[in-house]
């Protein structure tokens, strides 16, 4: 049996002195307490911002074409609803659906408030899965392409600030070519998606009602809301569309037309990664501190191993040995308590947000198993390479001055 192994195993399982054991104790603590805290705050960090960001998505699709111009209100100057590049981007193999909207402000008008929404009129292939996801009553608008649908979903929060609910009728009015024109609207349906901005403004309807205010014709739409199958394709097809819609078009992803929210989300990242650098200081702080308290503790030992022959390297090795019996409790710690608050906020969402500050009334978490195994790799390795520079002290020690330390 290897030397290094059979005396760093006895070690390992030896209680040596008191304040020793307290110190050992309390550095394990450390390494649990600062693993369980990274994965905790990667997962939130991670869980924020894709809740954040498929919230965003939720409502203007990833990549949108629309006219070339310099309009950034919510009234698109208006395009042909036919366009040639249509049936080449349908058949792109990223491209999961390719569905027109058309836009127009209106103001909805009740007995009591009047409120200035955007009515987003889309399709019967329109994805609705976002606010499918979100709808706390009601329906979804039962969309035709042949016949207008006069069916409207509304934000939680308008409803309640017009005293509204599903089943009622409400008049709108639109302003086009300094004319008014209303259309009674059903109210089938009340989202909730958390974000205030958009839950206030936004209302969505039939593309055809909305059409109808532009034009007798069903041929013209505000622009094309793109699906993809994957995310990680988006700024690639988005320069790919771009290249197909033609010079008078132009395809931009949601993050060129949100990119203050996902410039934020992107800075958040930066949290994460100071309360790692921050976790893994305090676990190697302590973790040095008890081997150095250790290697005190045993200096005698090391005075003995060295006058029986031992070689610095045998004995650096013993320390080691001692480091990892040291480090593996504290990971198996820290994944239990991590990965257990994780699965009881999953289930329970305990800890609740402001909805109207963070977009979401509970703390979001979003743990994966790679993301578990490179925080422990990472959390061994660092720490291991730390421990060699207290280990390499006793390579400085006599074995006569230890034999006799006392």
């Amino acid at each position: 049996m290897d030397l290094s192994y059979f005396v760093g195993k006895k070690i390992a399982t030896q209680s040596g002195k008191s304040f020793t054991r307290l110190i050992i104790r309390l550095a394990v603590a450390a390494v649990g307490i600062s693993l369980a805290v990274m994965i905790l705050a990667v997962g939130v960090v991670r869980g924020f911002q894709n809740t954040v960001r498929d919230k965003v998505i939720g409502f203007d699709g990833h990549i949108q074409v629309r006219n070339l111009d310099l309009n950034q209100s919510s009234e698109l100057k208006l395009i042909d609803i036919d366009q040639p590049f249509l049936e080449e981007a349908r058949k792109h193999p990223q491209i999961e659906s390719v569905a027109p909207f058309c836009m127009k402000a209106g103001i909805i008008n009740t007995s009591q408030e009047i409120e200035g929404m955007v009515f987003k009129g889309v399709s019967s292939n329109y994805d609705w899965s976002f606010l499918e996801s979100n709808l706390i009553s009601g329906r979804l608008p039962a969309l035709s392409d042949s016949q207008d649908t006069y069916e409207v979903i509304l934000s939680k929060s308008v409803v309640d600030r017009l005293d509204l609910d599903t089943g009622q009728r409400i008049e709108v009015y639109f302003i086009h070519n300094a004319k008014v024109r209303r259309r009674r609207l059903n109210l089938v349906g009340i989202f909730n998606t958390g974000l205030g901005e958009f839950d206030k403004t936004v209302a969505f309807t039939d593309i055809r009602v909305v059409q109808r205010i532009y034009t007798p014709d069903y041929n013209v739409a505000s622009g094309f809301e793109v699906t993809l199958v994957d995310l990680e394709r988006m700024e690639d097809m988005t320069d790919w569309l771009d290249g197909i819609v033609g010079i008078s078009l132009r395809a931009e992803s949601v993050e060129d037309r949100h990119d203050v929210i996902f410039k934020w989300l992107k800075i958040v990242d930066s949290n994460a990664v100071i309360i790692i650098v921050l976790m893994t200081v305090v676990a190697v702080v302590n973790l040095i501190t008890a081997f150095l308290i250790l290697i005190v503790d045993r200096t005698q030992m090391i005075g003995v191993l060295k006058a029986l022959g031992a070689r610095n390297g045998q004995v650096v090795k013993v320390f080691l040995y001692k480091g990892v019996s040291m480090v593996l409790p504290g990971l198996i710690i820290g994944n239990l308590v991590g990965l257990g608050l994780a699965f009881i906020q999953l289930k329970t969402g305990l800890i609740t947000l402001p909805e109207e500050t963070y977009y979401m009334s509970t703390v979001p978490l979003d743990i994966s198993w790679d993301l578990v195994i490179a925080l422990n790799v990472g959390t061994l390795v660092i720490t291991m390479l730390m421990l060699l520079i207290p280990a390499v002290m006793v390579r400085f020690i006599t074995p006569v001055k230890a034999i006799r330390f006392q």
